[in-house]
């Protein structure tokens, strides 16, 4: 990605005097500002979405990785192999544009293109070695403005990169993160009549992020804290994109409009802590995997294994032939190889074992989370409305909160879960005030499927959908992702 940016051109705000921004409601006459990227409204699958973003405390999946960095190593109860992954794909879309105070502004209006226009975008992917994880995530959101067809919009892409390491301790009872956040605005146009798009400008850079989870085994406690700093990108330019004499970016769109595009975005830096609890199933099982727990029979398998190497070698040194040189040998490969199958067959025991025990956990269970989003103040920011209306909205003046609570209840165990929430959503303009949103969600088991051979065969996928309805706004998601634990029965077999 960096090698196609080599030839941009970088040039500072300080080297032209762009116009100041107007009052607002006025019209945006210059680039003089910065795109305030603050999200009120939750904007992720639909587990998050439905507990009203009441998640950094839980984080298990990549569901978490938005909300809390040391996600990506947290162990939920069902995961009990050495190395395990998780993968999902997140959509979010606004149910309508006509009308609506999408961004809490305090004006309703009609932004003329259709929902599929404003698309975001959550793919991701955990992975997990014994108590160190991975994770990546991308939250993407696409909007096209200056015109009611895509082919002709222009587009305003605003990907946000998430990296995370993090490691638990304790048998995954404290878990700690750190992060990296990759922020990027780009303008794409129409090129030609072909309908190839080309890249007009970019403004990016990065931020810190770091979390904690704390799940004492045994209690139905959890506690999460998450800190993320604040971003503000440099601007970089395109040779066919370069400030006009009064240092605004001006585009032109299908409709022939001006366009003025910010000098650079900005996230704010935010605190969000947080707990859950749970009544019913268990919400901290002490975490182990199945080879820990056949920890005396690993500890027999060395002890034998080095004796042996011992007695196999004290034995060939005593050897008087090639011919009893090759039957000593014979004899201790066989001796290790019957070892090996001891081992092997208490391993297939013990994941057997804790499949039952998985097995017996799936039942009803209420699940009640709480957090507290506190979000900082952008200097010179407007909304992202004002980029898409091109009228001045002055956004993040200062730092507001956003309390959250959210319910889980497993209604049918092995088939259905859901949930409900409340949270509000503080306002960044001067304009308007806050609003209390309402959410929805649950996940229903789906059949299994091996993916064309490429999934274990008995792998139950889940379909999960989440909503977001408040005062002049609705949002709805949608998720497919694997259903846990898997088993309805006990199995006789662990490849059942």
């Amino acid at each position: 990605m960096l090698g196609a940016f080599a030839g941009l051109l970088s040039i500072s705000r300080e080297g032209h005097a762009a116009g100041e921004l107007g009052p607002d409601g006025s019209p945006l006459r210059t680039s003089n500002y910065t795109l305030d990227l603050y999200q009120g409204p939750v904007f992720a699958g639909p587990t998050v979405t439905g507990l009203a973003g009441a998640y950094v405390a839980i984080s298990e999946g990549i569901d978490g990785d938005l909300q809390n960095p040391a996600t990506p190593a947290v162990r939920p109860f069902y995961s009990y192999t050495y190395f395990d992954y998780w993968l999902g794909f997140g959509l979010t879309f606004p149910a309508s544009l006509e009308g609506v105070d999408f961004f809490n502004s305090g004006s309703a209006i009609n932004l003329g293109n259709s929902p599929s226009s404003f698309v975001f975008v959550s793919p991701a992917i955990n992975l997990q070695w014994g108590e160190l994880g991975v994770g990546a995530t991308i939250e993407a959101q696409n909007y096209d403005i200056g015109g009611t067809n895509r082919e002709t919009a222009i587009s305003v892409t605003i990907p946000t990169t998430h990296l995370q390491f993090a490691h638990g301790l304790a048998n995954n009872q404290l878990v700690l993160g750190v992060g990296a956040r990759l922020l990027s605005m780009s303008v794409v146009q129409k090129a030609d009549t072909l309908g190839e798009r080309s890249r007009l400008f970019e403004s990016r850079d990065s931020g810190l992020e770091v979390g904690a989870v704390y799940k004492p085994a045994g209690l139905p406690l959890r506690l999460g804290l998450a800190f993320r700093s604040a971003i503000r990108t440099e601007a970089q330019y395109d040779e066919d994109l370069l400030p006009n004499p009064e240092g605004d970016l001006i585009v032109t769109s299908p409709t022939g409009a001006d366009l003025y595009v910010p000098e650079s975005v900005a996230l704010p830096w935010d605190v969000n802590f947080g707990f859950a609890v749970q009544f019913g199933r268990p919400l901290n099982e002490r975490w182990r995997t199945s080879s820990q727990m056949i920890e005396r029979e690993q500890l027999v398998y060395r002890l034998r294994r080095l004796d042996r190497a011992r007695e196999r070698q004290e034995a060939l040194r005593r050897a008087r032939s090639d011919a009893e040189r090759r039957e000593l040998e014979r004899r201790f490969d066989d001796e290790q190889q019957a070892d090996d199958r001891l081992l092997a067959r208490a391993l297939h025991a013990a994941r057997l074992q804790r499949e039952g025990e998985l097995t017996r956990l799936n039942r009803f269970y209420v699940q009640i989370a709480g957090s507290m989003l506190i979000s900082g103040a952008v200097t010179d920011g407007v909304g992202v409305e004002s980029l898409l209306s091109q009228r001045v909205h002055r956004s993040g003046e200062r730092a507001v909160v956003s309390p959250r609570l959210g319910l889980e209840v497993a209604v049918v165990p092995e088939w259905l879960k859901l949930r409900g929430g409340s949270y509000l959503e503080p306002t960044r303009f001067e304009t308007s005030t806050p609003r209390v949103h309402g959410t929805f969600g649950l996940d229903v088991r789906l059949l299994p499927w091996d993916v064309l051979g490429l999934w274990p065969a008995d792998y139950l996928w889940k379909l999960g959908l989440g909503a977001d309805v408040a005062s002049q706004y609705n949002t709805w998601g949608i998720t497919i992702g694997g259903w846990y634990p898997r088993h309805r029965k006990p199995p006789t077999s662990i490849d059942q």
